[in-house]
C-alpha cells in the first residue's frame, strides 16, 4: 500500500514482525498520512485477500514481478507469496493463510530514522483491538469531565484552552503590573547617600525572578548612580538580589557577598544584577541590614576615587 500511495521509490528497508505488533523501515523522503495508509490496508484486509505460496525458478519469479527485498542471495529455486493482488515477494518465512487474519492494523507510530528513511509502527489483530478500545475509554472519559458528548470534546477541549491561556496572558498582565508599582513605590523611596542613592527592602511573597525584575526597574526609573538590594521568602528558602547602576563602579556580586552569609548560603552573578539564597530566612531582616551597610561604603569609596 506504501509504493500505491507513495511511488515506486517507497522500498521495504528493514522490518519487525511480533504477535500483535509491527514495525516497517522504508525509503522514503517526508512524513506519510498515516490515516490514509492505515485506512487503505485495513479495506483491503477485509476484502480477506488470498494468501498464496507457490515455488518456481528465480527466473520464472523474476518473470512474474516477484520482489527481492534487502539485497537478500537466494538460489536457482525461490519461494515465492503472494497476497491477492498488493503484493508478490520472495520470502522464506511463513504467512497467515489469509489477509484478514493479519487485521486489523492500527498505526501508532511513523518517523525518521535516517536521510530519506522513514518507519511505521503498528499494532495489528486483538492487540490493535485493545488500543482502540482504550482509545475510546480515555475519549469517553474526558467527554465526561468536559460534559459534553465524546464527539464535541475536542472542540470543547480547544475552548477551554484558549480560555485559560488567555486567562494565563491576563494574570501576567496583572503579574507585570503589580511589579511595576512596586518598582514605583520603592523608587521613591530611595535613600540619598554620599555618592549616590540606596534602596535595601524586604519584598514578601516574591520569586527571585520577580525580585530581579523589580531592581532593574527601580534603577531606570531613576539615574545610575544608585544599588538597590532587595530579599524576600521564597520556598522556605531566603532570596537576596543586588543590582548596581553603571555610574557607581560597584560590582553587584560585592553587595551580597557577606549578607548571604547572614542566610547560609553564597553569591553569584558577574554583571549588574547578582543574586544569593540560603536556608535561613528568618535571618533576611539582617542580611539587608548587612547589604546595606556595604552597599553605602561601597558608594562612598567610589565617589571618592
Amino acid at each position: 500500500m506504501l509504493r500505491r500511495t507513495l511511488g515506486d521509490h517507497a522500498a521495504q528497508q528493514g522490518s519487525s514482525v511480533e504477535p500483535g505488533r509491527l514495525r516497517f523501515d522504508f525509503a522514503h523522503f517526508s512524513p506519510v498520512d498515516t490515516g490514509l495508509v492505515q485506512t487503505l490496508v485495513n479495506d483491503y484486509l477485509l476484502d480477506d485477500p488470498e494468501v498464496r505460496v507457490w515455488e518456481a525458478t528465480r527466473a520464472e519469479a523474476e518473470r512474474a514481478g516477484a520482489i527481492a527485498l534487502f539485497g537478500e542471495r537466494y538460489g536457482d529455486d525461490v519461494r515465492i507469496v503472494d497476497i491477492g493482488d498488493a503484493s508478490r515477494e520472495l520470502c522464506g518465512g511463513t504467512h497467515v493463510g489469509h489477509g484478514s487474519q493479519a487485521g486489523p492494523v492500527h498505526i501508532v507510530g511513523e518517523s525518521s530514522i535516517g536521510t530519506g528513511l522513514r518507519r511505521i509502527e503498528a499494532l495489528t489483530g486483538a492487540d490493535a483491538l485493545r488500543h482502540h478500545d482504550r482509545t475510546a475509554s480515555l475519549l469517553e472519559e474526558l467527554a465526561a469531565l468536559l460534559n459534553v458528548r465524546p464527539d464535541q470534546a475536542p472542540d470543547r477541549l480547544r475552548q477551554r484552552l484558549d480560555t485559560l491561556a488567555e486567562t494565563q496572558r491576563h494574570l501576567e498582565a496583572l503579574h507585570r503590573a503589580e511589579l511595576d508599582r512596586h518598582a514605583d513605590r520603592l523608587a521613591s523611596l530611595a535613600e540619598p547617600v554620599p555618592g549616590g542613592w540606596l534602596v535595601a527592602r524586604i519584598v514578601p511573597g516574591l520569586t527571585g525572578a520577580d525580585l530581579r525584575t523589580i531592581a532593574t526597574g527601580v534603577l531606570t526609573r531613576r539615574d545610575q548612580r544608585g544599588l538597590v538590594v532587595l530579599g524576600t521568602e521564597s520556598g522556605g528558602k531566603a532570596v537576596l538580589v543586588a543590582a548596581a547602576g553603571a555610574s557607581t563602579g560597584v560590582r553587584a556580586r560585592d553587595l551580597l557577598t557577606a549578607a548571604a552569609r547572614e542566610v547560609g548560603g553564597g553569591a553569584g552573578g558577574k554583571g549588574p544584577v547578582a543574586n544569593a539564597g540560603g536556608r535561613r530566612p528568618e535571618n533576611l531582616p539582617k542580611a539587608i541590614t548587612t547589604a546595606a551597610t556595604e552597599a553605602r561604603a561601597l558608594l562612598s569609596a567610589a565617589a571618592q576615587v
